[in-house]
């Protein structure tokens, strides 16, 4: 009777130890990848809430500008100055230095660059060229109330939304045998809207958003 006898090999290789150590490179270069993606989706994901709220302060703002022009309040329609804007009060800069309160109202250019591309939105102080969300509109003030009411600022940005306010003509009508039409005046509102986030070193908003409407009156 003979039995069979394994005889070990007296050369190892070690190849689990080999294939072990790839699986294991390849587990960890998985789950860098991985870590990674899910990273870029977080600041992907971020970078898209804060151009949306950019979005929103911007529609925000442009319903401010609008209000400006209409010098009413939207709910009680309490009237927030004496008088509406004149075009004399509408300068070529943008910027009146007797009268402040007259700052961001422009008269409308022929020539490039435009006035939106010409503001300085970013300037902080001194005779700004711009209107800022709530400065010269109200938001439920009593109809015999003595001051202003102003609308609350807007959370989840780094800065209120700015606007100006530009003259562009008037249009009216007058057929031969008809009552003259009144004189309409148009005016061109556009607004900077902001989200929270402000670059490092520049300390400037990093998602900005503009938009414009035409407004009648």
């Amino acid at each position: 009777m003979s039995t069979d006898r394994s005889i070990p090999n007296k050369y190892q290789t070690g190849s689990a130890l080999v294939i072990g150590l790839i699986i294991l490179l390849l587990m960890f270069i998985l789950g860098t990848a991985g870590m990674r993606t899910t990273i870029l989706e977080e600041k992907m994901a971020g970078n898209s809430r804060d151009q949306n709220n950019a979005f929103q302060a911007a529609e925000l703002g442009l319903q401010d500008g609008e209000q400006d022009l209409s010098n009413k309040d939207p709910i009680t329609y309490r009237r927030i100055r004496p008088t509406d804007y004149k075009k004399y009060q509408f300068s070529a800069t943008c910027i009146n230095t007797s009268t402040p309160s007259f700052n961001g109202l422009c008269l409308a250019k022929d020539a490039n660059p435009p006035q939106w591309h010409s503001v300085n939105w970013s300037l902080a102080s001194g005779n700004l060229p711009y209107r800022e969300y709530g400065q010269y509109t109200s938001l439920n003030t009593a109809v015999g109330a003595t001051t202003i009411t102003p609308p609350p600022d807007l959370a989840g940005v780094s800065r209120q939304p700015r606007y100006i306010l530009e003259y562009l003509r008037e249009f009216g009508s007058l057929v031969v045998g008809r009552a003259p039409q009144p004189v309409t005046i148009y005016y061109r509102v556009t607004t900077q809207g902001y989200g929270f986030g402000v670059a490092d070193t520049t300390n400037q908003p990093l998602a900005q958003v503009m938009l414009q409407s035409v407004y009648g009156k």
